[in-house]
């Protein structure tokens, strides 16, 4: 359910985009109820002039003078006065800000309860400032902060917000308060990194989002190859201020991790950042990195995994070349065998196995990593994507469920869940679902109105919900933000192939195929492509495909 929220005197209900005050509703046109929704969800941050004109307008031109009559609309409804705010400040050739305190509630009864009597305690550990003399370290700072959420992820009842979902807050200063609301986590972890030659300066602070107050802060002053005794005394910390100290309940988060030399880590963190970046260049440039880290130690399983994963995503999305599968399978073997009790090689194989359709023994490993680490998002991901691929659409809609519920922010695994439990029969699940996607992607489109992934598959999304217009509209922004990016032309493909406009879909898929994207396996599993099946231009398109 859509998060409401409460300040001041007053209430905004953001599903029904209404502003109460007390029991008396204060109407306002739904351009201006759009904007304050945004302001909300981004309370405490400048928000552009150009944010608020993607995401309340969905980029269609319109003058200054239209934000501006929605902003003196908000503000006589809430008796707000421009030149001294308490709620909206006009940020001086910046946008606008919401100032004042607020308190976010999926309904009114849950407004008033601890959150840690109603759910596990949650933490997001947002990216870490790069405070080096040439501040060139973001990929160190970035690999420091996921490999943290990476050791609190196992961490049995503890909910850990997502890499995706934190590393939105990157702005100095931002308000803890506002970020942590956000992300509805309790407890928030920030920290900077200094690293010069092979000495490395971490800081980190642990802050309770209700209060602000710094549960403890520390400076650890260390020679590189300290870097994982660093990130296990930091996890460590974290795990036993959110349990109040209890000793018997400690666990070590981080202890089963393989350890490497510093100067290994260094290309393996590159690695991850060029990994997360998913173009072909990016991806090449992360296989490169992994190959450097495992020059230095060849024995460092984590480093063989990602390597798997690189090929093995090129191979899936550009070219489908069986060199790029090949040692995708060699890395994955040796990253088993060096690492065999870590759920990552396991799913590193698992994906591997389903890339070559060997869909049987693809579940089997995608099983071991979920027994290994049962919060693994990408396991219970990537193992509904292989069952929707193999036509086992009821367990896919199961997994997609599971990799819902694990990464609560993730609008994808929503939406595919939605597609599945449709092509089942089961309308209203999907109805249901397809609605949740389309929240989870409103967020994210909050904090980044280009996100190309939230665009296009939103759009079908939004298509299903019957908001046709808006589907459209979100589809072409994703195609001008992102013309040749696989994902906002392969849901172009589908949207016009649901919108029974052929020619067009045909089209959009004949670029997608002609960049070497796309799986045979997938395409002919997917109802969104049925009006095609009896086209012969989409079965050349087809044969073409492995």
């Amino acid at each position: 359910m859509a998060p409401n929220f409460t300040f001041d005197k007053y209430r905004f209900e953001t599903e029904t985009g209404r502003l109460w005050s007390g029991t008396l509703e204060l109407r306002l046109t739904p351009k201006a109820s759009a904007v304050l929704k945004v302001l909300l969800m981004r309370a405490g941050h400048p928000v552009s002039k150009e944010d608020l004109f993607n995401s309340v307008w969905d980029g269609v031109a319109v003058g200054d003078d239209a934000l501006t009559s929605c902003v003196q609309e908000l503000r006589k409804a809430l008796a707000d006065d421009a030149k001294k705010p308490r709620f909206i400040e006009t940020r001086h050739r910046r946008g606008y800000q919401f100032v004042a305190q607020l308190t976010e509630a999926t309904d009114e009864r849950s407004a008033n309860v601890t959150p840690q009597a109603t759910r596990n305690p949650a933490i997001a550990v947002l990216p870490f400032a790069d405070m080096s003399p040439a501040g060139d370290q973001d990929f160190f700072c970035d690999g420091l902060a996921e490999e943290l959420i990476n050791a609190l992820t196992r961490i049995d009842g503890l909910r850990v917000a997502s890499r995706t979902a934190s590393f939105q807050f990157r702005s100095p200063g931002a308000d803890v308060q506002a970020v942590g609301r956000h992300l509805n986590v309790d407890t928030l972890l920030e920290g900077s990194v200094r690293k010069a030659n092979n000495r490395l300066r971490v800081t980190v602070q642990l802050i309770e989002v209700a209060t602000g107050y710094h549960h403890w802060s520390q400076r650890f002053d260390r020679v590189l190859d300290d870097v994982f005794a660093i990130q296990d005394e930091i996890a460590e910390r974290v795990v036993d201020s959110m349990r109040g100290g209890d000793p018997s309940r400690s666990e070590r988060p981080s202890a089963a991790r393989p350890h490497t030399r510093g100067e290994a880590y260094e290309y393996y963190l590159r690695g991850r950042h060029y990994l997360h970046g998913m173009t072909q260049a990016d991806l090449e440039n992360s296989g490169e990195m992994f190959e450097r880290a495992i020059q230095v130690d060849a024995g460092y399983g984590p480093a063989w995994a990602c390597l798997s994963a690189a090929h093995a995503t090129l191979y899936e999305w550009f070219g489908s070349k069986e060199e790029d599968l090949s040692l995708a399978e060699r890395a994955c073997k040796k990253a088993l065998e060096l690492s065999p009790t870590l759920a990552e090689p396991h799913a590193a194989w698992g994906f591997v196995l389903s890339l070559s359709g060997r869909y049987a023994e693809a579940a089997r490993e995608f099983e071991e990593a979920i027994r290994l680490n049962p919060a693994f998002f990408e396991a219970y991901y990537y193992f509904a994507r292989s069952c929707f691929a193999s036509g086992e659409i009821a367990r896919s809609a199961e997994l997609f469920g599971k990799a819902a519920e694990v990464r609560q922010e993730d609008f994808q695994s929503a939406m595919l869940r939605a597609q599945s439990l449709r092509q089942l029969g089961r309308i209203e699940e999907s109805r249901v679902a397809t609605r949740e996607g389309i929240r989870r992607a409103e967020r994210i489109l909050m904090l980044n109105p280009t996100d190309a992934r939230a665009l296009s598959l939103g759009s079908g999304a939004l298509f299903e919900d019957g908001q046709v217009a808006r589907a459209f509209e979100w589809c072409q922004r994703s195609l001008e933000f992102h013309p040749d990016d696989m994902t906002s032309l392969t849901n172009a493909a589908c949207l016009y192939a649901k919108a029974g406009q052929k020619e067009e879909s045909l089209t959009f898929l004949e670029r997608v195929l002609a960049r070497g994207w796309g799986k045979r396996d997938w395409i002919e599993h997917d109802s969104d492509y049925d009006i095609l099946r009896d086209d012969p231009r989409f079965h050349r398109l087809l044969s073409t495909l492995k």
